[in-house]
């Protein structure tokens, strides 16, 4: 069980330089932010649907991963990853691949999985929260929310200007980004489907033999620690 590894594990930046060039040319584009731009194409749903789509997946995986790893840790079968919010769900991933110490290099590899679904979990949330339209002439996507106490901003996106008397906030989004984070997030997607195929397989077994070498003195379990003070 190796981890992924890709070029892009990095959060999604910030556009700068050309890039952030070419959506203020966008922005500057057009008169009115929202009267200006255009609905979205066919293929522009099936992008942002894709997205969406591959992160849902990557929510059922990292459910089944809680489980097999939380049956491992305690021996006993479990269903309690069912019952997550999905920002818990990824807490509790995290959590899982700092408590795998029979295998190091895989909890290398859940953990990194885990943080760049988490950064990916804010693009979702836009992608399914936020109304959606594209900039005509520009290959970029602008989108809308007038949700102003729930809706956060993800990394990956730019608001050009605020505006404190403002009845809708937006922001854009180059529509190259949305293909890079796509790429880097089926990835990992990948390789925690194939890992919790293997480790479906194998549960059992490797729940015994880690509760023996606990006994034995060979490991030490570290505690079970959830980010923001759960365990």
């Amino acid at each position: 069980m190796t981890r992924y590894r890709s070029p892009r594990d990095a959060a999604p930046e910030i556009p700068a330089g050309h890039e952030m060039d070419e959506l203020l040319k966008a922005r500057m584009s057009l008169g009115h932010p929202m009267n200006d731009t255009h609905p979205l194409s066919g293929r522009d749903y099936e992008l942002i649907g894709k997205f969406v789509q591959t992160y849902c997946i990557a929510d059922l995986e990292a459910r089944h991963m809680i489980n097999c790893l939380t049956h491992i840790r305690l021996g006993t079968a479990t269903t309690f990853a069912l019952k997550l919010n999905d920002k818990d769900a990824l807490a509790h991933l995290i959590a899982c691949a700092d408590s795998c110490v029979w295998n190091i290099d895989l909890a290398e590899g859940i953990r990194k999985a885990a943080e760049i679904f988490e950064q990916h979990r804010h693009i979702r949330h836009m992608f399914a929260h936020w109304a959606g339209r594209r900039i005509p002439s520009h290959n970029s996507f602008i989108f809308f929310t007038a949700n102003f106490g729930m809706q956060k901003l993800p990394q990956g996106a730019v608001m050009i200007e605020e505006d404190d008397e403002a009845n809708v906030q937006y922001g854009l989004m180059p529509i190259s980004k949305l293909l890079e984070e796509q790429k880097k997030l089926e990835g990992h997607v990948q390789y925690i489907a194939n890992i919790g195929r293997q480790l479906e397989a194998k549960t059992i077994q490797i729940a015994e033999q880690f509760a023996q070498d606990v006994a034995d003195g060979k490991l030490t379990p570290k505690p079970y620690i959830v980010a923001g003070g759960g365990t």
